[in-house]
Parts: structure tokens; C-alpha cells; sequence
């Protein structure tokens, strides 16, 4: 199947769901926009609802990659981390043509159809998720109980942003963007934790806990989880008295490469492979690289 020709359709259809709502944008009018006939476009759609899952599989696909690699950034601080965050999603939504569909979100909430409204939602919850990680892991979990309205009042401005100005922003406008986004969570930050604020919140519960996605809790946990497994062997190299300082030395750099390895790319490495096999030549060093091993292929 020629890809070059989904992705046209693809393009296509998600900016005339953009501009005039999924409901009233026709096959014909995506077969036309794309340059072929209604049964040419069937060849590589069933219907309007596949193309749309389509899309946002690819697009949630993208996210969880790119989120990973943001995790796996040892030299992010949690504030850091936040605003990679947000640059990060704006890139991948403009990089996927989305933008546009955002504008029409209750629609994608309440389609019709039970795949669309629970890939959509599944792909909210998994943004949310990793938001609300984010800013818990900056400012505290006593920042949790007003998590969910801060997301809000950030996605607002986000949203509002590409309706005023434009949705054809340019990679530094973005991280601009998500930096004075930044600055503005930390001044609800310092409002929420004051009394006047404390038990105000436009949500009872963080509607996460009722239905979060466990698949994005475990790969938090397991980002976390690999953070501290990386620093277990520093640990263990360092007040290992059986090497010698150039040994530990060596193996310290080995472990710096596996970070560094990881950070791109962490599956089919076979670079990674043989760092880890040479770290396991320490026996106290094994048991924390078999963990090591299982985390990376996840």
C-alpha cells in the first residue's frame, strides 16, 4: 500500500474535519481534496471513522514516543521537564496536521462511534496523565488535588493560542510558547497553596483516578523505576572495594553510554546489549542490570 497516499488522505481529511466538523465533511469531498475517486480513496479507508482512528493511533503513537525519550532525560530538572513536555505535544500535534481537529474536540468525545470516542479519550487521559506526573513531580503532591485545574487553565491557553495567533508555528514559537505556559502554572502554583485557595477546585476528583490509563501509570512508573536503577549502580560501582579507580572509572563511563543509548533509542540495541554485559562482569553489579535490561525493552 502506497504510504505516501495515505498520508495525503490523512492530511487531507483531518484539515476538512478541522474546518468543518467530521459529521458534515463526506468521503467525496476527502477523495477530491486528495485527487482521486470515492473508490479510489476505499482502497486505503473503509470510512471516515477508520481514517480517523487511524489518525489518532499515529498521533498517539508519536506522543508516547517522544514522551518516553523526554522521561528517559536524566539532565531535565521536573520544571524542565514540564515545559519539554508541553513543547514536546505541540510539536507532535502540528507535526500530525491536529491542530485544527483540537477546535473540535467535544465531537471527537462524543462520537458516535464507540472506537473513535474511546481512542480519543484514551489519548486525553494519556496527555493528562503524564501533565499531571509532571507537576506533581515539580511542585509536590500537595499540588495534586488542583492538578486537573491546572491543566485546564493551561490546555485553554494552548487552545486559544493557535485560534488567535495561528496553528503554523514554527519549533522555536512552540517552545516559546510552552515556556511563558510554564511561567503561568507556577503563579497558579503559589495561588492554589495559598488558604484562600487550598479547598477551591472546579473538580471534586481528579476524573484520572476514576478512569486513568493504567498502560501510561506503569510506563511513568517504570521511566521512575529505571532513574533509580541507573543511580543504584553509580551507587554500587562507586563503593565497590574490590576495583580499582581506573576500573570504576571505566565502568561509570560504561553506564554514562547506556544513559546516553537509552535516551535515543532503547530496543534491538546491540550497543546497549554489550554495555550491559560488560557491567555484568561485576557480580554485585548483576542483578541491577537484569532489572536494568527488562525496563529498556519495555
Amino acid at each position: 500500500m502506497n504510504k505516501d497516499k495515505k498520508e495525503i488522505i490523512l492530511q487531507n481529511a483531518l484539515r476538512l474535519f478541522g474546518e468543518k466538523g467530521v459529521a458534515l465533511t463526506t468521503v467525496d469531498e476527502i477523495a477530491k481534496e486528495s485527487g482521486m475517486t470515492k473508490p479510489s480513496l476505499y482502497k486505503y479507508f473503509d470510512s471516515k471513522e477508520t481514517l480517523l482512528l487511524e489518525s489518532i493511533s499515529n498521533l498517539s503513537e508519536s506522543l508516547d514516543r517522544e514522551v518516553t525519550k523526554l522521561y528517559r532525560n536524566l539532565e531535565l530538572s521536573p520544571g524542565e521537564r514540564l515545559v519539554e513536555l508541553m513543547a514536546t505535544y505541540l510539536k507532535v500535534v502540528l507535526n500530525h496536521n491536529f491542530q485544527t481537529l483540537m477546535f473540535n474536540m467535544p465531537t471527537l468525545k462524543n462520537s458516535g462511534d464507540e472506537k473513535v470516542r474511546k481512542a480519543w479519550t484514551d489519548l486525553e487521559d494519556q496527555f493528562y496523565l503524564w501533565f499531571e506526573d509532571c507537576i506533581t513531580d515539580a511542585y509536590g503532591k500537595d499540588i495534586e488535588h488542583h492538578a486537573m485545574d491546572i491543566i485546564f487553565i493551561a490546555g485553554s491557553i494552548l487552545l486559544e493560542y493557535f485560534r488567535l495567533i495561528g496553528s503554523d508555528l514554527p519549533d522555536q514559537q512552540c517552545r516559546s510558547l510552552a515556556i511563558y505556559v510554564g511561567h503561568i502554572i507556577h503563579i497558579l502554583v503559589e495561588g492554589f497553596n495559598t488558604p484562600e485557595m487550598r479547598n477551591v477546585s472546579l473538580f471534586d476528583s481528579s476524573p484520572l483516578k476514576k478512569r486513568g490509563n493504567c498502560q501510561v501509570k506503569n510506563a511513568i512508573w517504570e521511566t521512575r523505576r529505571l532513574h533509580e536503577v541507573f543511580e543504584e549502580l553509580d551507587s554500587r560501582i562507586s563503593n565497590n572495594h574490590i576495583l580499582t579507580d581506573p576500573e570504576k572509572a571505566s565502568y561509570r563511563e560504561a553506564l554514562k553510554k547506556i544513559r546516553e543509548e537509552s535516551f535515543e533509542s532503547s530496543q534491538n540495541n546491540v550497543v546497549l546489549d554489550a554495555l550491559i554485559l560488560y557491567l555484568e562482569q561485576v557480580e554485585s553489579l548483576r542483578e541491577a542490570c537484569t532489572e536494568l535490561r527488562a525496563l529498556m525493552k519495555k
